[in-house]
């Protein structure tokens, strides 16, 4: 029997509830700030087994799904755990230093007024 097999009834599903992986938590610790859209990688490669031993199973795949940047709405996605529990494990890994959150880009500008008047303006004449 797999490890994974014991804690799936193939009927039911999961055996153990979302919230039990966060230890009862529903908000990140920390300051750290995770909405949808913030793109989080990893810092390094996957620890190796004696320092992983301190990590869930569920902290080491999101690492492993990190490797490259991904936002947060897409883990939760590959996890196939609720976003709420997806974000507290990301943020216990962002106080570890196994995850980063890239910065945001600066909006750029608006465009003026007078430039949408002229494009529009153009596009009539066609």
């Amino acid at each position: 029997m797999a490890e994974y097999d014991r804690w799936v009834d193939r009927e039911a599903g999961r055996v153990v509830r979302p919230y039990a992986l966060t230890g009862g938590r529903t908000d990140p610790v920390g300051d750290t700030v995770l909405d949808l859209i913030s793109v989080i990688v990893a810092t390094g490669p996957a620890p190796a087994a004696p320092k992983s031993r301190a990590l869930s199973p569920e902290h080491r795949k999101l690492i492993s799904l990190c490797q490259e940047p991904m936002t947060v709405a897409d883990a939760a996605a590959d996890m196939t755990l609720p976003l709420g529990v997806v974000r507290v494990l990301l943020a216990d890994l962002v106080q570890q230093k196994f995850i980063a959150v890239q910065p945001r880009r600066a909006m750029r500008a608006q465009a003026s007024p007078d430039l949408l008047r002229e494009v529009l303006d153009g596009l009539r004449s066609l």
